[in-house]
């Protein structure tokens, strides 16, 4: 295929037969229609491309497919798919335009894995995962789920020593590994006698012992000439640099700036020299073809070059490059990363929005988030609703991360702004998904009072999506009485259908099972018809938590056997469509299911894998509910401190279904140790507190939340209200 760079030149390739065995065995594998995601790994310079390049140079019978993540600025959504799309053309390039649904992208690139080019397995190779953008890691996780059926080979490299700061990666990363399809491949460093058969003079010790064993840096040393082994890496790479004319250092520090593959003439244009002196670089090996565009051999080499440049020179050459890319139409990512490097305030202005954007656009959300925040530095320079605009996205960002502790201080910022706008249809948005990021934050008391004020400005205002919205969110209250929930959700409906809005209808529905489930029964077949409306009105919210709501309500009623897919297809569901939040309750439920089905070190082992994650504090709640009884159960030192903090958590939500829950997990702890000292005096109160059902505390307890704590009450000798009506089997072991 096109675009594909060619395998760069590189010291002999020693001590890596079984790695290139490994891989012949995984494409035969793939020829079988077992299709394999290889994660070549290992630290930087330890011959990851190398390896690859070699095995795919051997292999013309594949078609081979090449993108790279960007590691020279904060990356483009997408990048490394948007690079194999421009070389592969027709439907999958046309799907990479900014309006397309990117799941529509995604699977019509697992269609092509299937269908093969020219009559070729296709081979994909993407470069420096650690570099990749939010929405690049959903995809080849979407990619890894669905390749085991198909006869395609995905080559991944990676760096192990670089894990990122957030987390993202290896949470991206564990999850490939439980995919039937992935393999990982660890690179090691060269042994003594490897480095010295490429030690070309030098003292094999000496190269051994700075060098670790890297190839890369051997290489370098041994490219370096002379005898004597340099103090450093940098030390290295900058004596190589400096062996070049002027006009070829000048293409490598514009090269080093660009900080991605680049052609001739804008690397002319950036360094101000004559694009002759690009074939200099190419000589000495320091830059090599990258299909029409020249790049620098090794990421490290680049880095050291950017990194010696003075200030002042590297800022003129940023503000250059600004200048050319602007002409050219280059990517708003790319244009921002030159603006702020050039100190240009008006270009971040101008670029830092639209490349944030895009990355929201596209679900990359953690570059979405560093973009906006480019450009709320600049705030002086902004009108009032600019301003509103960008931290309302910078808030939405942050809450679908799931960082609801740092989106609630931009969710007040936006409320400030946009009280002085005018526009009550906007601040409503804003109070209703501030009074969302509140209750994550299990601060129901302010998340109330926000939805409240929001009701206030819509209960009369026109027909509108936002309006059918708040009154959806009335609905699904449980501190409203059952009434007035009721004629929200109808208020909602009827609005939903006058718009012919499917999604508002499907919210009403699931509006409606909520405020008819505190007397333990649930209208799974409403569930289902929520859930069709959600998939037809392509409605990813909506459709997640249909998915939720309908698996935790079949474990809560102990209805294993009902709908046996659905935790399977709602966690698909949630991963693909960016719905982290439904994604870590659909967990949450499991942990409950294995919990009960007796799997309890699955369950402790589910429920640390999601602490592992961004989680709030509700979704955490609902995690360590199981964990506490499966901690209990199995004797784990760490249950009492487990139980301490569900605690913490239940208090500050304060909903008493939360509550009466955890007094559940406590009760049961009690009883396992024979210790009711476990149990504290707000125990009985919870008991108390869920037997009323009045309007004035109006919390929402479940019945079977109640039945679980009552059964426990019960095998404790604590007095219980025999009389109170529970579902089955509680109700049940009341009477004996």
């Amino acid at each position: 295929m096109s675009g594909i760079p060619p395998p760069a030149t590189e010291p002999e390739l020693l001590e890596r037969a079984p790695f290139l065995d490994a891989l012949t065995d995984y494409a035969a594998d793939a020829a079988q229609g077992h299709g394999r995601f290889v994660l070549v790994a290992g630290e930087a310079g330890i011959g990851k491309t190398s390896l690859v390049d070699a095995f795919r140079a051997s292999r013309p019978d594949i078609a081979w497919l090449w993108g790279a993540c960007d590691g020279g600025f904060t990356p483009r959504p997408l990048g490394p798919l948007h690079d194999i799309a421009a070389a592969v053309g027709g439907r999958l390039r046309d799907l990479c335009a900014p309006e397309t649904d990117r799941n529509e992208l995604f699977a019509a690139f697992v269609e092509l894995l299937g269908q093969g080019v020219d009559g070729r397995r296709i081979g994909v190779v993407v470069e420096d995962l650690h570099w990749a953008d939010e929405a690049t890691l959903d995809w080849l996780n979407h990619v890894s789920r669905r390749l085991a059926g198909l006869p395609a080979l995905v080559l991944v490299t990676a760096r192990d020593d670089e894990p990122g700061d957030d987390g993202l990666l290896a949470d991206v990363m564990g999850r490939l590994a439980a995919h039937s399809s992935t393999r990982r491949i660890a690179l090691p460093h060269l042994s003594a006698s490897a480095v010295a058969r490429l030690a070309d003079g030098h003292d094999a010790d000496d190269l051994h012992a700075l060098t670790g064993g890297n190839p890369f840096y051997v290489g370098e040393v041994v490219a370096l000439g002379g005898r004597e082994v340099p103090p450093s890496v940098s030390d290295i790479v900058r004596a190589r640099v400096r062996r070049h004319s002027p006009e070829a250092q000048r293409i490598l520090a514009a090269a080093a700036v660009l900080g991605r593959p680049a052609p001739a003439s804008l690397l002319a244009a950036v360094s101000g020299v004559a694009a002759i002196a690009v074939d200099e670089c190419i000589s000495s090996g320091t830059l090599v073809p990258a299909g029409p565009d020249f790049a620098f051999r090794h990421e490290l080499t680049r880095r050291a070059v950017e990194d010696a440049l003075p200030r002042v020179h590297a800022a003129e050459l940023h503000r250059i490059a600004l200048l050319v890319l602007e002409r050219e139409g280059a990517d708003a990512a790319e244009l921002t990363h030159h603006a702020v490097a050039a100190g240009d305030t008006a270009a971040v202005l101008r670029h830092a929005p639209r490349a944030g954007r895009a990355a929201a656009e596209a679900s990359a959300h953690r570059e979405a988030i560093v973009q906006f925040r480019r450009a709320l530095t600049h705030t002086g320079q902004m009108a009032t609703a600019e301003q509103a605009d960008l931290e309302e996205a910078l808030a939405e960002s942050l809450l679908v991360r799931n960082q609801s502790g740092e989106a609630e201080g931009h969710w007040r910022r936006t409320i400030e702004l946009r009280r002085g706008l005018g526009d009550a249809v906007a601040l409503s948005r804003c109070l209703r998904r501030y009074g969302m990021c509140l209750s994550r934050l299990c601060r129901n008391e302010e998340s109330r009072a926000a939805e409240e004020e929001a009701y206030e400005l819509m209960r009369v205002a026109d027909d509108s999506a936002e309006r059918a919205i708040v009154f959806w969110v009335r609905g699904v209250s449980d501190h409203i009485p059952v009434e007035d929930r009721r004629a929200a959700i109808e208020e909602c409906a009827r609005i939903g259908k006058d718009l012919g809005d499917d999604a508002l209808v499907g919210k009403a529905l699931l509006a409606g099972v909520f405020a008819e489930s505190d007397s333990g029964v649930i209208d799974f077949s409403a569930l289902e018809e929520a859930l069709a409306h959600g998939k037809r009105s392509g409605e990813p919210w909506l459709t997640a938590c249909a998915y939720a709501n309908i698996y935790d309500a079949k474990v809560d009623q102990l209805r294993f056997d009902l709908f046996p897919d659905v935790y399977e297809e709602g966690l698909a569901y949630c991963l693909d469509h960016e719905q982290h939040t439904y994604a870590l309750f659909l967990r949450g439920s499991r942990v409950k299911e294995l919990v009960r089905r007796g799997a309890n070190d699955g369950a402790i082992d589910l429920a640390l894998e999601c602490f592992a994650e961004n989680i709030a504090p509700l979704n955490k709640m609902q995690v360590m509910v199981g964990l506490v009884r499966a901690g209990f159960r199995v004797g784990r030192p760490e249950a009492r401190a487990w139980l301490d903090e569900l605690w913490a958590l239940g208090r500050a939500n304060n909903q008493a279904y939360w509550l009466v829950s955890v007094a559940a997990a406590a009760a049961e702890a009690a009883w396992l140790l024979g210790d009711q000292s476990v149990l504290t005096e707000q125990v009985d109160e919870l008991y108390r507190r869920g037997l009323d059902d009045h309007p004035s505390l109006a919390t929402g307890v479940g019945t079977w939340a109640l039945g679980d704590l009552t059964g426990w009450f019960i095998r404790l000798g604590r007095p219980v209200d025999r009389e109170h009506p529970l579902p089955a089997p509680y109700s049940l072991e009341v009477e004996g």
